[in-house]
């Protein structure tokens, strides 16, 4: 049996479906069982809660912050706020795992597994994890002859600060096989600490085809919007948004939680479904305006004219994707104003094709090659 460890808990439409393509994706390839192991713990999914929280780390402590914002933005949309929780549950109850999470490492036995593949997503972020989480790091006492590799893993960026270089360097040496990375900028970094095989490989979301995203989906009833998705406030890209609506005369459709403060006369809110709606949006959507990368990649798997703003800080996966695809057209970088009509300029979705299935071949081997004669 093979079990993944990644964020699956995260009321996230991209953390949701990168653990539901990585799982698919090894069903596929090993033919056998494939788990969510489930883990996570307050510090992580506490900040999707009613009353969010989230931590701090001070020494070997973690101080628990009471997030405020998102707290006023949960009252403001009570119901669609529990309308979305329950729509995510249902997901993750349906095409992920069942069990109840465990937040204590020390209660995790992973004897029954044979493989362990920890990502996709940013489970090496110590800003998410709140320091560098020894889980996800594979320093679990009841490991069992579990062999382990990283799918997809991602710091967020290209390194990690100076001070986690050491258990870092520590963990993955002696306890990873493999290292696969979701940013290629983030390959040098650890081939500084770990002398296995080191390479960087497509979100699990790209390993699936687009027939296999459209079997779970459920189409909205609405047609031709621009589709909205944020993950930061971009003032630049709200600015465009509003106008390209008046140019092709095109509603705006939402799926993002509000920003405190925001008006919505300029926008449709449809923030209440979980993943497989959120599928469904990018289906019947006209384009694309987002700064999320999640956002970027379903544009591309549905074909989507889009234009993706740059991220204040965390650009890397974006710009790498773009540079393999041959898309970095649709990047707009800070200060720059897309030209009128640029949005809708046509992109060769058969040459995106066939380089995207090159790629999707070189994830999937370096998969294969993880489960060669190791797991059954």
């Amino acid at each position: 049996m093979i079990g993944i460890l990644t964020f699956y808990w995260a009321d996230d439409y991209g953390a949701m479906l990168q653990a539901y393509a990585l799982k698919r994706c090894l069903e596929k390839v090993s033919k056998t069982r494939v788990e969510i192991i489930p883990y996570t713990s307050a510090r992580l999914e506490g900040r999707y809660w009613f009353f969010p929280v989230t931590g701090r780390k001070k020494g070997e402590k973690i101080n628990y912050i009471f997030l405020w914002g998102r707290f006023f933005t949960n009252v403001c949309y009570f119901r669609s706020f529990l309308r979305r929780r329950r729509n995510m549950r249902a997901f993750r109850r349906r095409h992920l795992t069942r069990k109840p999470a465990s937040g204590n490492a020390d209660r995790l036995s992973l004897q029954k597994y044979s493989c362990i593949f920890v990502g996709s997503d940013q489970v090496w972020n110590p800003e998410i994890t709140i320091g560098l989480d020894d889980v996800y790091l594979g320093n679990i006492k009841e490991r069992g002859d579990c062999i382990w590799a990283a799918y997809g893993a991602s710091f967020g960026g290209d390194s990690l600060p100076a001070k986690y270089d050491k258990e870092f360097s520590g963990s993955v040496g002696h306890n990873f096989s493999d290292i696969s990375l979701r940013e290629k900028s983030a390959v040098p970094f650890v081939k500084k600490f770990f002398h296995g095989n080191v390479t960087d490989v497509l979100d699990p979301a790209l390993l699936l085809e687009r027939k296999e995203w459209e079997q779970i989906g459920k189409l909205p009833a609405r047609k031709d919007y621009i589709l909205f998705i944020y993950t930061e406030y971009n003032e630049q890209m709200l600015q465009y948004l509003q106008k390209l609506a008046k140019e092709l005369e095109k509603k705006v459709v939402q799926l993002s939680m509000p920003w405190p403060g925001q008006r919505t006369d300029w926008a449709d809110l449809e923030i209440e479904g979980g993943p497989s709606e959120y599928i469904g949006f990018f289906r019947n959507a006209g384009c694309v305006v987002t700064n999320s990368f999640h956002g970027m990649v379903f544009s591309i798997l549905m074909e989507k004219n889009f234009l993706v703003f740059s991220h204040s800080d965390k650009n890397a996966r974006m710009e790498d994707l773009m540079e393999k695809l041959e898309l970095k057209t649709r990047l707009v970088e800070r200060g720059r104003v897309p030209a009128k009509g640029e949005m809708m300029r046509a992109i060769d979705w058969r040459h995106v094709g066939q380089l995207l299935e090159r790629e999707r071949g070189y994830s999937v081997r370096f998969i294969e090659k993880i489960l060669s004669g190791k797991c059954e």
